[in-house]
């Protein structure tokens, strides 16, 4: 509602603008979405399961069979190499495993137990006898075999070799474990005596489980075969395999064997074989019904136990479409599962540019209309921040005039820009800084105060008089209006209000209208500065021969009347009472003790830890008889950037030793001391004249009655 409620022109013109070109877009590409798509579900079903699968399923059949092929020619070559030997079948074996893809090894046994292997050793870095030793990085294949030796004893031997067939390592087993003529893959080829797959199971020096294609090497008289020459696949190097007939992408692509097991797929399967399995069929791969795949299970029942080798199905939401082709070769079916979305892909992306082609108009309408409604929203979204500038008394953040053919926009500024001339002229005449705190809590300017406990300072210049007399009256302006602006500054910088400029003096206060818990340090650090401010404004001046304005300021804090004063009509919002007569009459103080800056117990008392103070005297200004401690601020406490800090912590110190042996009228002590500070600290000559004086008064004769105070006869 309040979005409703609370909108602006802009808004309004684009909102309408939005809805209407939605709505037309919207209408478009849903119609275009609906007729598409149906022609690409048509054509889905005979892409996927004719040019798909019988193509994948044809791929590899043709590399099945062409391992057959090398499998058989190495098989009749078996009678031209040597007679029991095997040397002849070693690159031979080597140039197969190179050739064909996919493979991990080539090898041949013989019925009298020799052996000889061609492997790739992807994966393998130890050598197989001392599997703490690494292998050499660049190591590639390895010729593995069992031969008998001199003593007629099989032995084992491993050779090493790079991609060229350059050895570069080898070792001999201990003992000879591995008889291949007891594994199942040589007992089924010898039986068959043609080409033979064996199942699944775990290859003895990989552990890795995977099939074996194998041909016997030809039979004797004794109808026993000379041996048998295999091709090993490790079930996870087929992946590799099937990664090249995926449909797309995002296709699974399954290896199902006649028994509905995952041989391999594209996808990450588990097998539950373990590292010292030798021939368990088991448990060795994962069933389809077993398998945690939603999707693979629907497709097996719609499929592999139906009489169809496509479907569609949904899991989950997603449609996914399915096909199965049984192998020529390998007793195995392809099963490849792709998600719906990937055949209406380009579908898909003629919508994208149909949408992107309507949101490009879309823009360039909407970016005429914008300019329109900026034309039209810009000049009052600007003439409003003007009226909240001139609201919080900013002026120095007053935007230029917005600039507009608008009539009406035109008028509106002119009026706006009449207020803040208005405004800007009061604001010479008011404490801005105290207006702007006021409206910011806004405080209603009514007659009344009420007590609060503030700190004040007072400042005037020494001698005005006779730099009046010097200088012109227009030079007399600007040399004070330079002198003012700059005070001026330090002061609100530290979150001090300017009460009021009395002549050449100043009055400010902080601690009203609002509280400040650090109001007594805030005055202490702009009385710091301002004379800070006054020794570098006197090194500008005088290369223009203008007079230097020495100042001497006074701070006080305590309790006063703070709140509006005056008549209804004509208001001065300021502080009344003993408090401030205090700190007026602590600036006229510096004139009898030479100082620049004093400042009451009361404000040394509430900033001490923060401020360096030294104590000067304990006085009675005129027209009071209670006496009061004055003290002189030296420094931040802590200010080691300031090059005189450390010898001002030693005035300080002696400064107050002082004033203890002058209250407890040890006047000797305190005299020498008096006359050590003025020997050490010649600037601070003046404040001790007066002290050293009574102390010599006070050595010659004894006060009687003294209280410790020095009352002054001037203000």
């Amino acid at each position: 509602m309040t979005l409703l409620h609370k909108r602006n022109l802009r808004f309004d013109v684009l909102t309408a603008f939005l809805a209407l070109i939605c709505i037309t877009v919207a209408c478009e590409i849903l119609y275009s979405s609906y007729a598409n798509r149906k022609l690409i579900l048509q054509f889905e079903k005979e892409y996927h399961s004719k040019k798909i699968v019988e193509t994948s399923s044809s791929w590899i059949n043709s590399y099945f069979k062409q391992l057959e092929i090398i499998v058989d020619v190495l098989s009749q070559n078996f009678d031209k190499t040597l007679s029991g030997k095997l040397d002849g079948f070693e690159k031979p074996l080597l140039e197969s495993i190179k050739k064909i893809p996919f493979t991990l090894s080539f090898y041949v046994a013989l019925n009298d137990g020799t052996f000889i292997q061609a492997r790739t050793l992807d994966g393998v870095k130890n050598f197989q006898g001392e599997k703490e030793v690494l292998l050499p990085t660049y190591t590639k294949y390895a010729i593995r075999r069992i031969i008998f030796s001199d003593t007629n004893t099989l032995t084992e031997t491993w050779d090493y070799l790079d991609e060229n067939f350059e050895r570069i390592a080898n070792e001999k087993l201990k003992a000879v474990t591995y008889d291949p003529r007891k594994r199942d893959w040589y007992v089924k080829a010898e039986l068959n005596s043609g080409l033979t797959w064996s199942d699944a199971y775990i290859f003895s020096t990989t552990k890795m489980s995977g099939l074996t294609l194998s041909k016997p090497l030809g039979y004797g008289e004794d109808n026993i075969a000379y041996g048998v020459i295999s091709v090993d696949f490790a079930l996870s190097s087929i992946k590799g395999l099937l990664e090249k007939v995926k449909a797309s992408q995002n296709s699974r692509v399954y290896l199902i064997s006649t028994k509905n097991e995952i041989l391999s797929s594209t996808c990450d399967t588990k097998t539950f074989a373990q590292e010292d399995s030798t021939d368990k069929k088991s448990n060795l791969l994962e069933s389809i019904t077993s398998s945690d795949d939603k999707v693979l299970q629907v497709a097996e029942k719609m499929l592999l136990g139906a009489n169809t080798s496509h479907a569609r199905f949904f899991v989950d939401g997603e449609a996914y479409v399915a096909s199965t082709k049984k192998l020529a070769i390998q007793p195995a079916s392809l099963l490849i599962i792709t998600p719906q979305s990937d055949f209406t892909a380009d579908f898909e992306k003629v919508q994208h540019h149909m949408l992107y082609i309507s949101v490009a108009i879309f823009l360039f309408s909407f970016g005429i209309v914008l300019i329109l409604a900026k034309k039209i929203a810009t000049p009052i979204t600007k003439l409003c921040e003007s009226a909240r500038v001139i609201g919080d008394m900013d002026l120095d953040k007053y935007p230029s005039p917005p600039k507009s053919n608008i009539i009406e926009i035109q008028e509106l500024s002119n009026s706006i820009n009449s207020m803040r001339l208005s405004v800007s002229t009061f604001a010479k005449y008011a404490p801005k800084d105290l207006v702007k705190k006021l409206i910011k809590h806004n405080l209603q300017p009514e007659l009344g105060g009420e007590i609060k406990e503030i700190t004040m300072l007072f400042s005037d210049i020494e001698k005005f008089s006779t730099v009046a007399e010097r200088l012109p009256s227009e030079y007399l302006i600007l040399h004070l209006s330079e002198y003012f602006d700059e005070l001026t500054k330090v002061i609100m910088d530290h979150d001090g209000i300017i009460d009021k400029y009395i002549g050449d003096s100043i009055m400010a206060i902080w601690g009203a209208p609002n509280p400040d818990e650090n109001q007594v340090v805030n005055a202490c650090y702009a009385a710091l500065e301002c004379q800070k401010v006054l020794d570098q404004l006197k090194g500008k001046w005088a290369p223009l021969g203008k007079p230097p304005l020495p100042t001497r300021i006074g701070l006080h804090t305590g309790a006063t009347i703070v709140g509006n004063i005056g008549s209804r009509d004509r208001m001065n919002f300021t502080a009344i009472g003993d408090a401030v007569n205090i700190a007026s009459r602590l600036e006229g103080v510096n004139k009898v003790y030479g100082t620049k800056i004093l400042a009451s117990e009361e404000v040394k008392s509430a900033a001490t830890g923060r401020i360096l103070f030294r104590v000067i005297d304990k006085i009675a200004v005129k027209g009071r008889s209670s006496g009061i401690t004055i003290f002189e601020p030296l420094c931040a406490m802590g200010d080691i950037n300031d090059g005189e800090y450390y010898t001002l912590i030693e005035l300080s110190a002696k400064s107050n030793e002082a004033f203890e042996l002058y209250q407890g009228k040890k006047f000797k002590k305190a005299l020498k001391l008096y006359g050590e500070i003025q020997a050490n600290f010649p600037d601070k000559t003046s404040s001790v004249v007066p002290l050293m004086q009574k102390c010599r008064e006070f050595v010659k004769k004894s006060p009687v009655n003294w209280d410790g105070i020095n009352y002054l006869s001037e203000k």
